[in-house]
């Protein structure tokens, strides 16, 4: 159970407010699956809740993007392990939406995105969502990964390849 003074409950309200959309978003774009990341949420606020004291006044944002790297990968660990068959079922019934269409279009490009996304490896993925998605610099991710920036700007580099490389192949793959 979280026990913490005022200030420390303050702290921990203000990062939630300010960056649970960027932890949820950052979660989805790093390989957890839609249903499982409320859990993966709480689960990475969870653990700056327990490790607040360490963790130096200002790195809040950094802490949780560090956290959502490693809860992604244990998430996508487990899933390999124990694979389950979606089922859509639910969410035919969840929203009424007003133009289903369109609703279609967006839940496409977000599956091509979550294919492409997949074909990258986490170290290589963690570094395109935060530069190309979430439009951080590569040294701020380079901080917020813990790593060199030499690092940073390779995996970067590596990663834009394949998925240039991911995007020519189901363009190639349409035109037939």
């Amino acid at each position: 159970m979280f026990h913490a003074d005022a200030a420390d409950q303050a702290r921990l309200a203000q990062a939630l407010a300010q960056h649970f959309s960027l932890v949820w978003r950052s979660l989805r774009r790093f390989g957890v699956e839609e249903h499982a990341v409320d859990d993966a949420a709480q689960h990475v606020f969870l653990t700056l809740a327990e490790r607040l004291p360490d963790v130096e006044e200002g790195r809040e944002r950094a802490f949780l993007i560090g956290s959502c790297v490693r809860v992604a990968a244990n998430t996508r660990r487990r899933r390999s392990r124990s694979p389950e068959t979606p089922s859509d079922q639910l969410e035919e019934h969840a929203i009424q939406a007003p133009d289903p269409e369109e609703l279609l279009h967006k839940k496409q490009r977000r599956a091509a995105l979550d294919r492409a996304l997949d074909e990258l490896p986490l170290d290589q993925r963690s570094v395109f969502v935060l530069f190309e998605l979430e439009g951080l610099s590569l040294p701020e991710i380079a901080e917020l990964v813990q790593i060199p920036l030499g690092t940073a700007t390779s995996r970067l580099r590596r990663a834009r390849h394949r998925f240039e490389k991911w995007v020519a192949l189901q363009q190639l793959g349409e035109a037939r």
